[in-house]
Order: C-alpha cells, then sequence, then structure tokens
C-alpha cells in the first residue's frame, strides 16, 4: 500500500503540468523538438548565449584530422559554456524533470515554484549556454498515473517503471533489457519505454534511433555542451552516477572531478553523493565480458565530451536499499548537483581555463 504523502507545491512533473509551465516562458528560447513515439510533443529550452562557432566537420572526422576545433572550436576568448541537461528518459523516474521545472522558475522569475531563491545558482546559471529538455519520454510518463514514488513500493516502482510480461510477471531489471523493443511482449509497457517499447538508454543508435534519442544526439551533435547530464531514478539508491563504458581517460577524469565536488557538497547538508564503482575498467564490465553501449557513451561519440547518468533516490518504502528520502531532500539534492555541474563547468571549461590548463 502506498504512504499517503503530500505533493509539495513545487513537484511539477505530469505531462500536462510540464507542458502548461513551458507554454508561460518568456525569457527562454523554447524549440519543439521531434515528436514522440506517441505523438507527444518534446521541448528543448535555451537559456545563455550560443557562441560555438558553427562546425566544419563531424567529432570523428575532425579526431582524424587531429583537431578537435574542426569539430567544435572553444578555444576563443568569448567562449561561453555549455552545460545539457535532460529529463525522464525514463518515464517513471521524473525527478530530475521537477528539478529542470523548478529550474526553468528560477531562470525565469529569480524564485523556484515554491517562491524560494537561489542567488548562488542563479549567478553561475548566468554565465553559462543551458540547454535543458525537462522531459524526453513523455510516452512512458504519461503511462504512469501519479506524480512521484515517495511513499511507494519497490514492487510499485519496478510494474510501473519497467512492466509485466504477457503472463503478468513483472519485466523487472534487468530482465526488461533482454528484448528490444520490448512492446509487443507485454501486458503492461511501463514508463522506461515509448510508445513503441523503446528503451533509450539501449537504442539502436548507429542505424534506426527513435525521435526521443535523435533528439539528444542532435543537441549534442550541434552544441558541442561541455557536460551532459540524463537524469534518472534509482529506488532507494544513494545519489550517484555511474562510470560510462566507451570514453577516454580525459573525461573520466572530468566526470569524478564533478563526483568529488558533490560528494562534499552533499555532505554539508547531510545528504549522501556516492560515485559506484569509482575504479570500474574503462572499458566495463568487471566479469560481464563487452560493455553495453548506451546513450551516456553515444553523447560521448557524438560530442565528445563527458555525459552521465545521474541515478537520483526515489523515496521507496518496502525497499532492501538502505537510504530513504523525502521529497524535499529529493528535490535538494538535485539542486545541489546542479550547482556543482555548474560551478565545475565554469572552473574547468571556459576558453581561460583551458588555454591555462594547456600551457
Amino acid at each position: 500500500m502506498k504512504e499517503i504523502v503530500e505533493l509539495p507545491v513545487y513537484w511539477h512533473s505530469s505531462v500536462e503540468v510540464v507542458n502548461e509551465d513551458i507554454s508561460k516562458i518568456k525569457k527562454g528560447k523554447v524549440t519543439e523538438l521531434l515528436p514522440s513515439a506517441g505523438k507527444r510533443p518534446i521541448y528543448m529550452i535555451e537559456y545563455g548565449k550560443n557562441t560555438l562557432p558553427k562546425s566544419k566537420a563531424s567529432l570523428s572526422s575532425a579526431l582524424g584530422a587531429f583537431d578537435y576545433r574542426c569539430y567544435a572550436d572553444k578555444t576563443g576568448k568569448d567562449y561561453i559554456p555549455t552545460v545539457f541537461l535532460a529529463g525522464c528518459i525514463h518515464g517513471g523516474e521524473f525527478e530530475g524533470t521537477v528539478a529542470l521545472m523548478n529550474l526553468i522558475s528560477l531562470l525565469e522569475t529569480g524564485v523556484d515554484l515554491a517562491g524560494n531563491r537561489n542567488d548562488k545558482l542563479l549567478e553561475l546559471a548566468e554565465k553559462l549556454h543551458i540547454i535543458l529538455i525537462p522531459m524526453c519520454n513523455p510516452d512512458g510518463r504519461a503511462r504512469i498515473p501519479f506524480d512521484n514514488f515517495v511513499g511507494h513500493t519497490f514492487r510499485d516502482l519496478r510494474y510501473y517503471g519497467q512492466g509485466t510480461w504477457k503472463n503478468g510477471e513483472l519485466c523487472g531489471y534487468p530482465d526488461c533489457k533482454m528484448i528490444h523493443p520490448i512492446k509487443d511482449y507485454c501486458d503492461f509497457l511501463g514508463g522506461y519505454f515509448n510508445d513503441d517499447g523503446v528503451n533509450m538508454m539501449h537504442d539502436d543508435y548507429l542505424v534506426n534511433p527513435c525521435n526521443e534519442v535523435k533528439n539528444v544526439l542532435k543537441v549534442a551533435r550541434d552544441h558541442a555542451p561541455d557536460f551532459t547530464i540524463l537524469f534518472h531514478g534509482g529506488g532507494n539508491t544513494y545519489n550517484t552516477y555511474f562510470p560510462v563504458s566507451y570514453i577516454n581517460a580525459d573525461a573520466r577524469r572530468q566526470m569524478m572531478e564533478v563526483a568529488d565536488m558533490a560528494t562534499e557538497a552533499f555532505a554539508k547538508e547531510d545528504l549522501i553523493f556516492k560515485m559506484i564503482h569509482k575504479n570500474f575498467a574503462q572499458t566495463g564490465g568487471e566479469d560481464t565480458g563487452l560493455p553495453s553501449f548506451m546513450l551516456t557513451s553515444a553523447v560521448f561519440h557524438t560530442c565528445g565530451e563527458p555525459c552521465v547518468t545521474y541515478e537520483s533516490n526515489q523515496g521507496l518504502t518496502e525497499c532492501d536499499d538502505p537510504y530513504c528520502l523525502n521529497n524535499d531532500q529529493i528535490y535538494r539534492s538535485h539542486m545541489i548537483f546542479i550547482e556543482c555541474l555548474m560551478k565545475w563547468t565554469l572552473e574547468n571549461k571556459n576558453a581561460e581555463a583551458r588555454q591555462s590548463k594547456q600551457k
């Protein structure tokens, strides 16, 4: 049974409410992207100035010429770093969407959806080019009949997250990844998937990606964001992110630096950010063989910059994991992380910082 938990005023996560909020945006640039498999609109919102010169080559071609600048020349003195934040990759993991809608409110009005100021975050944001897709997978989100998982059980998460097979058994993780697309094999299609049964994290990136994935990769290709975050929920896990397979050592170093900064910042507020498998082999599995090439890897190979999956605690009951947060703690955790990411990006990714590191 679900415990009755009052929904905070700032908790905007449904398709309808998010789209209504986006329709009211005045300061940000709103672009309607390719629609979902279920023909639902998907929106990108930009704040700040894009100062990246037009690309002369794909990333692969530029690297073949041994000069990344042919793809993305970020050496100009006026270069403004870009961060790309994408929510609701899986429809039942919408805590990041809540954070992004509150970030939009801050950028539009100076206060979040609860009317609270965050001047430190705003000061950082004003120095960046910010790209947001608050809801990448509206199909999966529309399949979830409630607005958060706080007070729900682990079984609820599995049912609504990954769905059920034809025999009524839970698909569960990782078995839900054994068939792709999964639609024709399910009785109830969980929120992981778009209406075609595609899981964005494991799509056919090189041959036939779905529209939802095309949207993310086009942002990576066109804007070469300096750091990309794909927001997920992970049950009652610690707030964390996982290493990414098939990336170079420099990108891995940058990921670790952000993780270290977040770990320290979270601890100051009695919260936990904990990097999972910090010593994980660069190309993946401890004993699992060839690792999965996921959307995070695909973004890296599109723009050459770090992309990570941020896993949020979801406040479940009846879960084996020991770490259970309430709505306020979940929201605050996201804002701390976003602040750390922006701070690190400004300190390390502007032209002056790049040139200093090269000397």
